[in-house]
């Protein structure tokens, strides 16, 4: 048995938006439940990750019965990033390797893959160039905080793996109403910014709204929403990771370590450690 993650009963409440007038452009109604659903495997798996104590069993079962979620989770495993000598065979190898925070977060990521919306076209972007943003931000954030803030990462059950969805949410808001849209702002703040011009909230607000909806932890929903925010989180402190992790790594590109210096120092972090994960990361990438 696990112990779950991190347990906040105090969280600050996101104003509901389903059912709510947005206007874009010709002011047409939607709902953000129109969205389509992730497997009822995820669903399981959130109810057991949820839970007082987590039972690995349970989870493996879940798993090992949707091929999808088992075929990628071994596949993430077993890139060759990782570096393990030996290949990882069995879903309780690489809970036990990754942790249980880490798995649910590729099982997200799979389901992701093989959704029926995957067009980020108002972006800039192709769906392939998303993931691999939100890959480069996953790395960083274990990299820089596996060791010495680890319990950050465990909080998040597996948010720093899909960090960018609300961009995918927003491309599907746009579609649903008709809208033809290309973003042109590149800074994570400024791009939320122009997203609140045109829909009437950001990006990471609409896909919180959605990820309560499907009954995701508070602390995962709040987190998401105020990723850009940090002093408006629950956990500012770990807001501000992700804060880092998005401005460096964005979907037009990776820019200068310097830009998230007064962020580090602001929320006590240590401006080297992240700027050796940085490092290696792009070493990596070369």
């Amino acid at each position: 048995m696990e112990k779950k993650f991190k347990n906040h009963a105090k969280i600050r409440p996101i104003r509901s938006i389903i059912f709510q007038r947005l206007s874009v452009g010709s002011n047409l109604l939607y709902s953000i439940e129109s969205f389509p659903p992730l497997p009822e495997s995820i669903n399981k798996l959130n109810e057991l990750c949820m839970a007082d104590e987590i039972d690995l069993k349970a989870v493996i079962r879940v798993i090992e019965s949707d091929p999808m979620l088992y075929t990628d989770i071994l596949r993430f495993s077993n890139v060759p990033y990782h570096g393990f000598r030996y290949p990882i065979t069995s879903i309780s190898q690489a809970i036990a390797l990754f942790g249980i925070a880490a798995v649910r977060g590729m099982a997200l990521t799979a389901a992701l893959r093989a959704h029926p919306f995957t067009d980020v076209a108002p972006y800039g972007i192709d769906v392939h160039q998303w993931f691999r943003v939100m890959e480069q931000q996953q790395r960083f954030l274990d990299i820089w905080l596996g060791k010495k803030h680890r319990a950050i990462l465990q909080s998040l059950g597996g948010l720093t793996f899909i960090l960018e969805i609300g961009r995918l949410v927003t491309s599907y808001v746009l579609m649903f109403t008709h809208q033809s849209y290309s973003f042109s702002e590149n800074e994570p703040e400024k791009l939320s910014i122009e997203e609140k011009n045109i829909l009437g909230r950001s990006s990471d607000e609409l896909a919180a709204q959605l990820f309560e909806f499907w009954n995701f932890e508070k602390i995962f929903v709040n987190s998401l929403c105020y990723s850009l925010s940090p002093d408006d989180g629950l956990e500012p402190k770990t807001c501000a990771a992700l804060k880092c992790a998005r401005t460096l790594f964005t979907l037009k590109g990776i820019t200068p370590f310097e830009e998230v210096e007064a962020v580090l120092v602001k929320y006590d972090f240590s401006v080297s450690d992240a700027r050796i994960a940085y490092e290696i990361l792009l070493a990596v990438e070369e």
